[in-house]
């Protein structure tokens, strides 16, 4: 093989195991909020705000309090209650749609309508095997 023949070859290897810079940026998504987002986030609750606020029903019945928040991997949202336990760090653990919660009460505190701790307490106690 001549000499021109073997640095074609290897400038070709070289060009196939050499990474191209710029495919990470081609294939990345500009993420951005509109106003209108910005907005909405705005008027938001953190978590932290939320975790540990009693929990009562539509009647303003105690049912427990917010123990924590579990995040889908589909973008589903679920809050973890401490039903019958008013410190809401034990009790009977359950997980609800967080779409469930009414947060804008008057009375300050969470609502789940519907509910009740008796009803709750017999639904399958939370166990997180993730994290």
């Amino acid at each position: 093989m001549n000499r021109f023949h073997l640095s074609r070859s290897i400038a070709v290897v070289v060009a196939i195991i050499t990474p191209i810079p710029w495919t990470d940026r081609a294939a990345a998504q500009e993420i951005a909020l509109t106003p209108l987002e910005t907005n909405e986030v705005a008027r938001g609750y953190r978590a932290e705000i939320i975790k540990l606020k009693t929990v009562v029903n539509d009647k303003n019945e105690t049912i427990g309090r917010i123990n924590d928040f579990v995040f889908g991997k589909d973008g589903s949202i679920y809050a973890i209650l401490a039903v019958g336990n008013l410190t809401g760090l034990g009790g009977h653990l359950i997980a609800v749609p967080f779409r469930n919660l009414r947060l804008d009460d008057p009375s300050g505190y969470v609502v789940l309508p519907g509910a009740s701790r008796s009803v709750l307490e017999k639904l399958p106690v939370f166990v997180n095997n993730n994290r």
